[in-house]
């Protein structure tokens, strides 16, 4: 009996230099998070009519949980498959909505995505279809220092629902071509149905993101160059926010800006984004 008791203290010894060693030891994987600066665009083409739509969604909630500081996303509702799910509820899809799409060029369904609206080699089109490849495409993108901030400031007066935007961009090198200015307003916690795959209809879906107006035209306003590394460029905006009793909830909108190339090109330089309120 004495030898074991021995041995359960010999045992515990090593279990505790065992446990002490490996908490000295422990050090938690690297985050991967973006170090360029830059702040991607990604647009999900999606619709309420759209069984597969919700899948596509889950993946863009995930990447924006991943890189919440580098990634800015609008819900595109275009015509296509953006129907209400269930007859008489509120309808998500606009002309605005209608015009990126056209816009933008071909496609072949939803979910689809376009990030920095870039047309990927060996793509045929600016929006990519299946959205297990879109985190690929995305960290591509995240990895190119860009050549140009953006930051938002704003005011809005909750009275007049009168908002006030102001885009200031900063070269970070020469740029001798024109770029091009682009505003608009997302509105997220809107409740409606949603079709879905699996389930058929899922009730008190929760729709974020949704465009909902284009403020400036959908090339975006042209900004003529070239312009120098340092040197800012300041543009004002303003737009008198709707009342409606479902839609147009400004503690539910959001001011997304971006910088673009030329119009031919239409890739996106960087990306900001901030509530209205």
């Amino acid at each position: 009996m004495k030898n074991i008791a021995i041995l359960f203290v010999l045992v515990g010894s090593l279990l505790t230099i065992s446990c002490n060693q490996w908490e000295k030891e422990l050090s938690l994987p690297p985050t991967n998070k973006p170090t360029s600066g830059r702040v991607v665009l990604v647009e999900d083409f999606t619709g309420a009519s759209c069984v597969n739509c919700p899948a596509g969604t889950a993946v863009v909630d995930g990447l924006l949980e991943e890189f919440p500081d580098n990634l800015v996303v609008v819900a595109v509702h275009s015509n296509f498959l953006s129907t209400p799910a269930v007859s008489g509820e509120v309808k998500l899809s606009n002309p605005d909505a209608q015009a990126i799409e056209n816009y933008l060029g071909g496609w072949t369904g939803k979910p689809e995505a376009s990030i920095n609206r870039y047309k990927f080699p060996n793509k045929d089109y600016i929006r990519l279809d299946k959205p297990d490849t879109w985190r690929l495409f995305l960290k591509s993108e995240l990895d190119q220092k860009p050549i140009i901030e953006l930051s938002i400031n704003r005011s809005y007066d909750s009275i007049s629902r009168n908002l006030q935007i102001e885009l200031i961009a900063t070269p970070k090198q020469n740029i001798s071509e024109n770029l091009h200015f682009h505003v608009m307003l997302t509105e997220s916690g809107i409740v409606a149905s949603q079709k879905d795959q699996q389930v058929g209809i899922i009730s008190n879906y929760t729709f974020n993101h949704v465009l909902r107006k284009l403020i400036t035209p959908v090339p975006g306003e042209k900004i003529t160059g070239p312009f120098v590394a340092g040197t800012a460029i300041n543009k004002i905006y303003s737009f008198t926010v709707p009342q409606d009793n479902i839609l147009w909830q400004d503690n539910h909108l959001s001011i997304v800006a971006y910088v673009s190339a030329d119009e031919s090109l239409k890739y996106i330089y960087q990306a900001a984004e901030t509530s209205v309120k």
